[in-house]
This record gives C-alpha cells, sequence and structure tokens, in this order.
C-alpha cells in the first residue's frame, strides 16, 4: 500500500503570543514543524511529505526541507482547517494518507508503524491515535462543576490520522459551509458513515498549545527524552 503524509502546519500562534505561524516557533533552534517532518522523512516510507503552510511561509518552508530525502510538496493552506487538509490531499499521489499536526513534535516512528499496521489489518474507513482519558472528566455550569462524566468511555485524540484516500477527499469535498467544522478528520469521515478505528498513542505526543507547552517542549529536547 502507497501511502502520503500531509502535515498541517497553517494555523498562527496567537495563542502562543506570537505573531510567526504555529509551526515556524523554534523549540530550542528549530522550528516545531521540522521535528514531525524529519522523522517522517528519515522513516523512507512515504510517497512524498506535503507540508501545507500559509502562503507567507512557503519559500521558506521548502529551503528547511531542501535537503531531505523523500519528495517534498510544500502547498497553501486554506481558510479553515480542512480546507488546509483538502489542499494537501489534492496533492497526495498515495492510496492512503497521513495526517498529522505540525504542533505535535514528538511522534515517533513506533507510533507511526502501529497506526498503519493498525490500519492494513482491518477494514476501517482510517485509524487514529489516541489516549485514554486518565482524569475525572465533568462537565460544568458556570461557576459551579456538573455532571461527572464516565471516563473509562473516553479516550483524547491526536495525530497523526490515517485514511482512505479517496474517501477522505471524498468526504472533504462534501463540506457545506452551514456545516458543523470538523475538528479532525476522524469526525469528518464518521459524519459520512464510515468506521475509524484507534490504538493506544503516546503522552509525549502532545500539542503545542500555549506558552507553557514551549516550555515543555524545550525541556524534553534538551533532556534527550524524545525517542
Amino acid at each position: 500500500m502507497s501511502i502520503s503524509a500531509v502535515i498541517v502546519a497553517g494555523g498562527m500562534g496567537k495563542r502562543l503570543g506570537k505573531e510567526i505561524p504555529k509551526a515556524f516557533v523554534p523549540i530550542v533552534r528549530k522550528e516545531l514543524f521540522l521535528y514531525s517532518a524529519e522523522i517522517f522523512d528519515e522513516m523512507r516510507f512515504f510517497n512524498e511529505i506535503i507540508i501545507v503552510v500559509p502562503d507567507s511561509a512557503i519559500a521558506q518552508t521548502q529551503k528547511k526541507t531542501a535537503s531531505f530525502k523523500t519528495k517534498i510538496i510544500v502547498v497553501q493552506g486554506g481558510k479553515e482547517r480542512h480546507n488546509s487538509v483538502e489542499n494537501g490531499v489534492k496533492k497526495a499521489s498515495g492510496e492512503a494518507v497521513l495526517i498529522h499536526d505540525a504542533a505535535r513534535p514528538f511522534i515517533t516512528k513506533k507510533l507511526v508503524g502501529e497506526l498503519v499496521e493498525n490500519y492494513e489489518n482491518n477494514d476501517y474507513c482510517g485509524t487514529i491515535l489516541a489516549n485514554p482519558v486518565v482524569d475525572t472528566v465533568r462537565k460544568f455550569d458556570g461557576a459551579l462543576c456538573g455532571q461527572t462524566i464516565n471516563r473509562s468511555e473516553l479516550i483524547a485524540v491526536g495525530t497523526p490520522q490515517i485514511f482512505d484516500k479517496k474517501i477522505l477527499l471524498n468526504c472533504l469535498e462534501k463540506i457545506q459551509e452551514s456545516d458543523e467544522i470538523p475538528t479532525d478528520e476522524a469526525m469528518l469521515v464518521q459524519k459520512f458513515g464510515h468506521k475509524v478505528g484507534w490504538v493506544s498513542g503516546s503522552k509525549m505526543n502532545f500539542k503545542i498549545t500555549t506558552p507553557e507547552d514551549i516550555i515543555l517542549a524545550e525541556a524534553i529536547v534538551k533532556n534527550g527524552e524524545v525517542l
């Protein structure tokens, strides 16, 4: 089976207090998106790595990935995440596409391998990485705690996520402006009746969202904790 990787790197870093795209915020002197891009390149597994970025970052992305062994395609992002994903998927040559958030720098070859293996061995439309929820989770009502939710039935969803390319692209093209905006590709394909499996991920594969996350990520890199 042939697989293309799509790295979604189109978001801005406003919640990080930055005026540059989030994927280009440096983590110990290396841009955020390069951590996952380099892992994918080292795997020599993908038909190509498609990186979706703001128009202003296309030239910089091409320069930063010029030495990669895997074919790199840099495309412009869209208004919403699903628009960016669609732009990337349309450039994919693989039978399957693996979608990953650039804001998750600590993905590992092992996790990618387990994800792909699960997808190949089942008849799901796609497979995602997720972690069982370990915290007590409650709804809230203003300043008051509300109903406790049974955490044994919950998973926290992350990326990468892998899907049949034709099915994912068909679902992306069906989105209407009046629809609820999907927060990830699994939500999207499930909306149109497709089944999605999951495999356990890693807490290290967290998403950089706040300034505190940058501090944690830099500590991890400096201490050599990334496997």
